[in-house]
C-alpha cells in the first residue's frame, strides 16, 4: 500500500524544485506537487496523501507553520521538512513533539530524501496495520461480549462468571452440597389465557412477563436456574451465597407478586383476565454442579429439597398469588415475615406428610432490609 506506491506531496514556491522532485521520484511514488499553501491544502483534501515534503521557508508561511495548521485536520500525515538555513532549533522541537517526522538540511542527495520518505512510509504502513488489527480485535471483543450477554440470558450470570474463571479441566468437577432456598413459580391458566393468541404474541407475552418478574429474583440476590414454559426455578444460595439467602427468597416472592400489577396493566385486557401466579419455597440441602458433556453443560440443583419446593408450588394453586413455604423455610425466616397457621399435605409419591404455611407479608416489627447484604466468603 505504501512503499513504491505511497502518495507524496511536495510543497515549494520554487517551480524548478517542484519539477526536479517530480522527475526524481515519479517512478517510486505517486507524486503530487503544490506551489502554494492553499494549493497544498486542496490536494490534501482531494487525495489520500501519506507523506508531505515541505520547504521550510516560503512566502505565505513556513513549512512548520503549515504542518501546525493541518495537524488537526490530517492527524495521520507524516511530514518532512527541507531546511535551507542554519536555524534548526524550532525544527528539533517539532521533531521531539512529533509534529514532523524528520528534517533534512540542504544540500542533500536524492538518495537521502528517498530513504527518509521510505522510512516514513514504512512507519505509516506499520501504524495502518496496527490500526486494522486494533479494529479487528475491538470487533472480535464486541462480538464476544454480545455472545456472553446472550449466554447470560440462558445461564445464570454468576455461573458464567465462575466458568470464565475456571480452568477447562475443572469445569466438570464433582458437585457440592449447599444449604439453599429453592423457589418454584408458575403462572395460573397460561394455556387457557393464551389459546387465542398467535404464537409470536405468546412468546412476546412470556418474554415480557419473565422480564418483569425476573427483576425481583435478581434484586434479591437469587439466580434463575431455568425457565420451564410458564414456570421457573430460582435458587438462593447457589452458585453465590449471601448472608440472608432464605429471607431473600421470600422477599423475591413477595416482589414477584407485586410486579404482576405491571404485567396486568399491559396484558390483562388482551388476555381477557388478570394474570396470577403460585409460588412454592423450600429450604435445605441440595447438590449443585455443572452436569453434562463436553459439548453441553447445565448448572443443576438436585435433591429432595428441590422436589418438595415443586410440590409446594402445586399446593399454591388453591389460591391465586399465594406464596407457600415449608416448615423448614418458616423456621429460617419467621422473624422477618407474617405467615398463616400451618397446614399439612401428603407427598404424592411418598407416604410422607409435610407442613407448610402461606406468607402474608413482611413482619411490620422487623421488616427485612432488602439489597443490603454482602457476599459470604
Amino acid at each position: 500500500m505504501y512503499q513504491n506506491s505511497g502518495s507524496i506531496l511536495f510543497i515549494s514556491d520554487d517551480q524548478q524544485a517542484l519539477s526536479r522532485f517530480r522527475q526524481a521520484y515519479v517512478e517510486s511514488y505517486n507524486v503530487f506537487t503544490a506551489s502554494s499553501i492553499k494549493e497544498a491544502h486542496r490536494t490534501l483534501t482531494d487525495y489520500d496523501i501519506h507523506v508531505t515534503v515541505a520547504k521550510q521557508m516560503m512566502p505565505q508561511m513556513s513549512g512548520l507553520q503549515f504542518c501546525e495548521s493541518i495537524s488537526h485536520e490530517f492527524p495521520d500525515l507524516t511530514n518532512i521538512i527541507i531546511n535551507s538555513s542554519n536555524d534548526t532549533d524550532s525544527l528539533k522541537r517539532a521533531y521531539k513533539t512529533g509534529l514532523i517526522f524528520r528534517f533534512i538540511s540542504e544540500p542533500f542527495t536524492d538518495l537521502n530524501l528517498q530513504m527518509a520518505i521510505d522510512n516514513a512510509l514504512q512507519i505509516q504502513e506499520a501504524q495502518f496495520k496496527n490500526q486494522q488489527l486494533s479494529q479487528k480485535i475491538s470487533k472480535y471483543e464486541n462480538k464476544q461480549q454480545d455472545i456472553l450477554d446472550l449466554f447470560k440470558k440462558y445461564v445464570p450470570g454468576e455461573v458464567v462468571s465462575q466458568a470464565l474463571e475456571t480452568e477447562k479441566e475443572d469445569m466438570m468437577k464433582p458437585g457440592e452440597s449447599r444449604i439453599v432456598s429453592v423457589l418454584f413459580a408458575d403462572m395460573r391458566d397460561f394455556t387457557k389465557m393464551t389459546s387465542e393468541l398467535p404464537p409470536s404474541e405468546v412468546v412476546q407475552f412470556l418474554n415480557d412477563y419473565w422480564d418483569i418478574l425476573s427483576v425481583a429474583i435478581k434484586e434479591n440476590k437469587g439466580s434463575i436456574n431455568k425457565y420451564i414454559g410458564d414456570g421457573l426455578l430460582a435458587v438462593f444460595g447457589a452458585p453465590i451465597s449471601y448472608i440472608n439467602n432464605h429471607e431473600n427468597a421470600v422477599s423475591a416472592a413477595l416482589q414477584m407478586v407485586d410486579s404482576l400489577e405491571r404485567v396486568n396493566a399491559k396484558y390483562s385486557q388482551k388476555l381477557g383476565e388478570e394474570i396470577s401466579i403460585g409460588i412454592g419455597i423450600n429450604s435445605g440441602e441440595v447438590i449443585v454442579g455443572n452436569v453434562g458433556t463436553n459439548e453441553f453443560m447445565e448448572y443443576t440443583v438436585i435433591g429432595n429439597t428441590v422436589n418438595t419446593a415443586s410440590r409446594l408450588e402445586k399446593i399454591s394453586k388453591s389460591k391465586p398469588n399465594s406464596i407457600i413455604i415449608s416448615e423448614r423455610t418458616h423456621e429460617l425466616v419467621k422473624d422477618s415475615f407474617q405467615t398463616s397457621d400451618f397446614k399439612e399435605a401428603t407427598l404424592s409419591e411418598k407416604d410422607e406428610t409435610i407442613k407448610y404455611c402461606e406468607v402474608l407479608g413482611p413482619n411490620p416489627s422487623n421488616v427485612y432490609p432488602m439489597h443490603s447484604q454482602s457476599n459470604t466468603p
